[in-house]
């Protein structure tokens, strides 16, 4: 048999095809810019099958691997030195140490790696990249994540006006289509799982473009689970086309129930190539400790039955019925007076000593059930607590003035304003920095959740560094188990079906929250006390050091700290909490 003397078609010839065949792709039909299009040989030009017209048809790259072509030259990309500019801050200790492995590794095998929520996750993916594309191992890189407002994130941190992290020029889906080719000038692009599902095709033939070979980056790769859309998705897309995956997750998980997909398990349990857990980031100073302070007081709520009850947090041998009712009307009714209020009250005046004494941008999140409970919260807020009404990031908007979820959290990230009231928006992978309280008002009672919800306050600021991340939550024995747990390296099961049986009334809920059906509950009045505090460090206090920790603030006229950090300094300071307690009994 002889060969063509002549290997390929030239761009000319496969864009005169493109076009004879109405600017589509020949085999999947799909209209495809011509930057993504390859002249592909109809008779193989290994079975003999000439370099000509005849025998041409212009293919999409993915249309192309899967009949499988011959590897090409990869793209050189490191022409672009005033793009990929090299990062001009250390990096930290366990990113150091974990990239040695993760090198090692890429381009062999798909790597997982699992560091907690704050501990710079971005930065070293960005890392990984620069690194891979400098030494001309890759020449794309497509980074996925789960929403727009993490998308942003991460092109802050590649750009030029982030110092201390690598540049790196990347396209987001504000600017960019992934019907579009990426184009010259830029390395690849940050998309979200919905974007990575609605054009699976799409983006399998930019992974597998003409001489690219491509580094795939999964940011919370929880996400794609093996059997669901988004990781259907994902292995559609990058299985066979990308030359390297990187997984990267804040929260650790089990795969048992649920594989997700290029995630290696053992046992049922993920297990990740390198681990970066939140006691030893704190260790590190790479994160914040957190105070939990609790909210205690009486719930009144009616059940579906028609029962009146009356239940305390302080209340010990209660029926799951009860249990569930006392958290549900804790979170939900808002009012002067109430558990809800005087958290958000005690912890906006955290918020204002921290501003008075320098941290001008302190701000806090409010965590919520649904857009309905978020506008209750926003309107009580701005009439009662704040003076005017908070950011709020939720899909379903109650006020002309509130701007969409994605550009509230970026507007918000970047002001002066103190508050945000968000249901899901907010919970994992979005850097604010300045966030220093979270009012737990949801009822998202999976470990999982609890954890993305806390590390919205573990990040450490540059601007104030000697500081902590604070949490007001019900003092609900379910919340404060799993706030004891933070530190805790925990294999996380995904949320549970459970089934409840309430009466002559049986629910299935598919979040584990214990719920009840809508309309079946009633909260009635619930009058918010005192409750006790503990942190991340092992210290703890209860209610009445708390209590008296005010009293001799109010009374010595102190500035420079708050009622809950003075009973924790008292709690491991025996003549403090001697005195502290003495207030008790009235003044000497």
């Amino acid at each position: 048999m002889t060969l063509d003397a002549r290997r390929t078609f030239t761009r000319q010839e496969t864009w005169r095809a493109w076009q004879l065949q109405g600017r589509v792709c020949h085999l999947c039909r799909r209209d495809i810019p011509f930057d993504l299009m390859q002249g592909d040989h109809i008779v193989p030009w290994s079975q003999g099958g000439r370099t000509s017209s005849e025998n041409l048809q212009a293919i999409c790259g993915s249309c192309n691997l899967r009949k499988g072509n011959t590897a090409q030259s990869v793209v050189d990309v490191r022409f672009s030195a005033g793009l990929l500019n090299p990062s001009t801050a250390p990096l930290r200790p366990w990113q150091a140490e974990a990239m040695p492995i993760v090198l090692s590794l890429l381009g062999r095998e798909p790597v997982l790696v699992e560091a907690c929520p704050g501990a710079g996750k971005t930065r070293f993916g960005l890392e990984v990249a620069h690194e891979l594309a400098t030494k001309g191992h890759i020449s794309r890189v497509l980074v996925v994540v789960p929403s727009l407002a993490i998308a942003d994130g991460w092109a802050r941190a590649c750009s030029v006006a982030t110092p201390g992290a690598p540049t790196l020029p990347l396209r987001t889906q504000r600017d960019w289509r992934a019907v579009d080719p990426i184009g010259d000038g830029w390395l690849g692009a940050i998309i979200t799982y919905q974007s990575l599902l609605s054009s699976t095709e799409m983006f399998l033939a930019h992974a597998t473009d003409p001489g690219q070979r491509t580094l795939v980056i999964f940011d919370e790769v929880h996400h794609a689970g093996a059997d669901a859309a988004w990781g259907i998705a994902a292995q559609e897309a990058f299985a066979a086309g990308a030359w390297g995956i990187l997984s990267l997750s804040g929260t650790p998980f089990r795969t048992v129930r649920d594989p997700i997909a290029f995630v290696p398990s053992e046992g049922g349990n993920a297990r990740p190539h390198y681990r970066y857990s939140y006691d030893q980031a704190i260790t590190d100073g790479a994160c914040r400790p957190v105070q939990f302070v609790e909210a205690r007081g009486e719930t009144t709520f009616r059940t579906s039955d028609h029962r009146t009850h009356s239940v305390t947090f302080d209340d010990t041998d209660v029926t799951q019925i009860r249990e569930r009712g006392r958290l549900r009307a804790a979170i939900e009714w808002i009012d002067d007076g109430s558990i809800a209020e005087r958290m958000l009250i005690d912890a906006n005046q955290y918020l204002l000593g921290l501003r008075q004494r320098g941290d001008t941008d302190a701000a806090g999140l409010v965590v919520c059930i649904d857009c309905d409970h978020a506008a209750r919260v926003a309107g009580h807020m701005a009439s009662r607590v704040l003076d005017f009404r908070p950011v709020v990031a939720c899909s379903r908007l109650h006020d002309d003035n509130d701007p969409d979820p994605a550009n509230a959290i970026r507007v918000f990230r970047a002001s002066h304003d103190p508050w945000i009231v968000a249901v899901n928006m907010v919970s994992e992978g979005v850097d604010i920095p300045r966030l220093r309280a979270v009012v737990y008002l949801t009822n998202r009672l999976t470990l999982l959740s609890f954890r993305q919800i806390v590390g919205r306050v573990v990040r450490t600021d540059p601007a104030n560094v000697d500081d902590h991340g604070r949490v007001y939550l019900p003092a609900d024995p379910r919340l404060l188990g799993m706030a004891r747990r933070i530190t805790e390296n925990v294999d996380l099961l995904p949320p549970p079906l459970v089934l409840i049986t309430d009466g002559e009334r049986a629910l299935r809920v598919s979040n584990g929250n214990g719920g009840e059906a809508k309309g079946s509950f009633e909260a009635l009045n619930t009058v918010g006390e005192q409750g006790g505090v503990f942190d991340t460090d092992g210290r703890d206090s209860h209610a009445d050091l708390v209590a008296c920790a005010r009293l001799f603030i109010e009374r010595e006229g102190l500035t420079g700290t708050d009622p809950e950090s003075l009973a924790l300094a008292a709690s491991d300071a025996p003549e403090l909490r001697q005195a502290l307690l003495a207030l008790q009994h009235g003044p000497r």
